[in-house]
């Protein structure tokens, strides 16, 4: 990818003190749970002004030299060819056993093997500082990569090493995308639906006996199936920022496809949407939370009267 740097950079980087200075990484990571990593490779803390040139927030910010752990990259390899193709770099983490998860009473080491890191989005910059003078980023910083987490390549007791793709890894998909099929592609409520998720959308707080695999809601004024196949999504509490798909929504109770990593709390908040069978009947009359039907045929992404393959001539 194509590397910038602010015009103040590249002049102290042709003077005579840039010729030899001192170089830190700095990471953003940002987590699937919301949480952001601010860490950096060198040996002490490294904060950034709100003005710091090539620091796009501009606000201050601190990156930590072992709050998350010692991370670290690999080598970053750019390309111009008539063959594009996602380019990948190497991240590490060296953690000890107390090292925590942000927002999570679980270790850092620990969210990596359940899934906390999968498709983090990732940001290397690099600050270049005069000899002496560690911590000094008037200059400003380097945008070096930008990536996605794609996978784990290996993870222990103290280390976890991630690769990480560029922008092009999301072209890695087969084309067409789509295949001619009876149920609808579109995910309920997204753009090709048409429809609003907030008025299919229920908040509703967690009473206790939740498990892992189920949320039991102190009040829940949708009838039996009204959340089958739709997604929650925790507000609140140890799972904040996770979502899971409702396997099963009876008695009041929503049963998950998968488990959350802690079981909810009394009090925990959620929001869950409806589910949606994908069929036509089903697109005919979409009920509100209100009880209102909707008839969303013309935005039914589906071919149900498509004959099947043995009785094309």
């Amino acid at each position: 990818m194509k590397r910038l740097m602010p015009s103040s950079l590249i002049t102290f980087l042709q003077s005579p003190a840039g010729q030899n200075c001192l170089r830190a990484d700095l990471f953003v990571i940002t987590l699937p749970t919301g949480a952001v990593i601010y860490a950096t490779d060198g040996q002490l803390d490294i904060t950034l002004p709100a003005s710091t040139p090539g620091w796009a927030p501009g606000t201050q910010q601190t990156f930590s030299a072992a709050q998350y752990g010692r991370w670290s990259r690999g080598a970053i390899t750019s390309e111009a060819a008539f063959t594009p193709k996602a380019n990948t770099m190497a991240l590490t983490c060296i953690a000890q056993q107390n090292v925590a998860y942000p927002g999570r009473s679980l270790g850092i080491l620990k969210g990596a093997l359940l899934g906390l890191f999968d498709a983090a989005q990732v940001q290397v910059l690099t600050a270049y500082m005069p000899l002496g003078r560690y911590g000094d980023v008037s200059n400003g910083l380097e945008m070096k990569w930008a990536g996605t987490v794609s996978k784990i390549l290996d993870i222990g007791r103290t280390k976890v090493d991630f690769e990480c793709a560029d922008a092009f890894y999301w072209l890695n998909q087969k084309v067409p995308t789509r295949l001619i099929q009876t149920n609808c592609p579109w995910a309920f409520a997204d753009s090709n639906c048409g429809l609003t998720a907030a008025n299919y959308t229920q908040a509703l707080t967690a009473a206790s006996g939740c498990t892992v695999w189920t949320v039991t809601p102190t009040s829940l004024t949708e009838p039996d199936g009204y959340f089958t196949q739709g997604v929650i999504k925790c507000l609140t509490g140890q799972n904040a920022g996770l979502a899971q798909t409702v396997r099963k929504h009876a008695s009041g109770v929503l049963s998950m496809l998968n488990p959350w990593l802690f079981a909810p709390a009394a009090g925990d908040t959620f929001a869950v949407i409806k589910g949606c069978d994908k069929s036509l009947q089903t697109c005919a009359a979409t009920k509100t939370t209100s009880g209102s039907a909707t008839d969303n045929r013309i935005h039914y992404g589906g071919a149900p009267f498509v004959p099947p393959p043995t009785a094309v001539f």
